[in-house]
This record gives structure tokens, sequence and C-alpha cells, in this order.
């Protein structure tokens, strides 16, 4: 990781701000209104692009969380950087890692307390995922690109063996709608119920491998390669990505709800490819004006 803290290019890239702007203000935007397009004959489209899909699928709104968990990682590299260049080690940062984690939990544990009006927790939320695949990803930080991207394939192939093989999967298979899975059974294990909409705590396992994968592309905008360089090596990740998540749907279908690895493997795709658009025309092209509202 020396090659970052050393390197010019650890400076902040304005296009990494504007890219966590646009993910927030789709956070917040509550589908930007544009459900009132449902039934439209000609902007149908939209409305369906700002709802969750029931089960299998992917739409732009299924593509928000995925792509916020990958900017946390690509942060992590610049953070570690500056980190390293004070003179921590890296068991230092891994302790500040978990420290933040578990606020990241406890911050997640109020919430949902709040909402529920009554102490509860859930693994379910964004915040407890964004916790341990941030945790996790700091263990392969200072490791090479070969280690982290093994790991994250790792990651997500013993995570879908253990998906096929759990035994307590329902007649329609580990990939059927339902609770009858071992996700669902996690919920009642850990949570005592299950959650609504048939999202599962485990989502948090295969995110990881985002996490890592944001980190990695945050590595590569951190070193020493030149913007052509960069543009190439995100283009050629985006394209493989989407390609093999969709090509990966055929035998194991894309659901965000249970995170299936394909789903994994082709949001990642598409969080990378936006970062691409953002780098390419904000920090390379230089327009960058537009990006105001984005990073105030």
């Amino acid at each position: 990781m020396s090659d970052i803290a050393d390197n010019k290019a650890s400076r902040r890239l304005v296009s990494l701000d504007a890219y966590r702007g646009a993910i927030m203000i789709s956070l917040i935007s509550h589908g930007f209104g544009f459900s009132a397009f449902e039934g439209h004959p000609y902007l149908h489209f939209l409305a369906h692009q700002t709802e969750h899909v029931p089960w299998e699928g992917c739409v732009y709104w299924d593509l928000i969380q995925p792509s916020f968990m990958f900017m946390v990682g690509v942060a992590m590299p610049f953070a570690y950087a500056k980190r390293i260049s004070l003179g921590e080690s890296h068991g230092k940062i891994v302790l500040h890692a978990l420290r933040r984690s578990f606020n990241l939990f406890l911050i997640a544990a109020i919430f949902s307390s709040i909402h529920a009006e009554h102490p509860t927790y859930t693994l379910v939320n964004v915040l407890p995922q964004i916790a341990f695949g941030y945790l996790m990803t700091h263990f392969v930080l200072h490791k090479g690109f070969l280690t982290q991207g093994i790991t994250a394939t790792v990651i997500l192939i013993v995570y879908t063996i253990a998906w096929i093989l759990y035994p307590g999967n329902g007649d329609g298979g580990p990939w059927a709608m339902g609770h009858a899975n071992m996700g669902g059974d996690f919920e009642l294990w850990a949570m005592g119920k299950q959650s609504s909409g048939y999202w599962v705590s485990l989502n948090a396992i295969p995110s990881t491998s985002t996490i890592i994968a944001g980190a990695m592309c945050g590595r590569l905008l951190a070193g020493d390669k030149t913007p052509g360089e960069i543009i190439k090596t995100l283009a050629i990740a985006a394209g493989c990505l989407i390609a093999a998540g969709y090509m990966l749907g055929f035998p194991i279908p894309i659901v965000k709800r249970i995170l299936t690895a394909s789903f994994a493997v082709y949001s990642t795709g598409w969080a990378i490819l936006f970062l691409l658009c953002f780098y390419w025309i904000v920090d390379v092209l230089g327009w960058k004006r537009w990006t105001f509202f984005l990073v105030v």
C-alpha cells in the first residue's frame, strides 16, 4: 500500500464525492416521484426503475445499496494510506476498523429501536451490513490485487455452495421466493422472526465481495496508473462482471433480496461502470462545475 501513500494521486478525487452524492440523493429521493408514471404509455419504465423488483431481476433501485457499499470500499485505500503515512501499523488500523464497525452496529440498533418504538435490532439494514463488510475487507486491504480478487471470489463460491446444500431449503429449491432457505432460517435463529420482504441478514457476507471490489478500484485510482490506463481497466472490469453476472443468472437467479452470487457480480459490475463514468466526466474531462450540488 506504500504505492498509494507516496503517490500524488492519493489526493481526493472530485468524481468520488460526486458519485457518493448521487447515491445519497437517490437514497433520499423516494423514487424521484417517478411512481406517478405507472401506467403511462411511454414513461412507465421510469416507475419500474425506482422500485425493488419483487424477486428475480435487477433495476436501478436495486443498484443503489451495492453502489453505496462499493464506494465504502473505494474510500478505504485512501484512508488506509493516510494512516500508514502517519506511522500507524496494520494491526492498529484494523483495531480502528473494529471500533468503527462496532459504532455502526450501535447506530443501526438505535435507529431500529426508534423505528420499532422498543429496543430491537436487525442485521438486514444497510448500516450493519456495511459494518460487517468494512471490517472483513480490512483484513485483506494491505494485500495485493490477486489476493483481494481471490478472497472476493471465494466468499461468493462458499456462500453459494452453502446456500445450495442447506438441508432446510423448500420444495422450490434454494432460490425460490420465500423464507424456506438458509437466510430465512438464520433470521429465525438470530432475530427470532422473519424479516418482511424476504430480506436476509446473511446478505452481509456476499456484500463483502462488493466492498472488496471497491477497495481494489480505490487502490487503482490512488496508484500510479495514467487516466487512460485507469479507464481501460475499469471498463474491462465493469464489462466482464456485468456479463459474468448476467450469464451466472441462468443457473443462479439474480436476486437482491437474498443477494445471490449472480446479483453480487452483476451489481458490482454496474457500480464500477458508474464509477468509470463519473471519473471520466469529472476528473478526466474536467467537467466539475455541475457536480457542485452533489458534493456540497
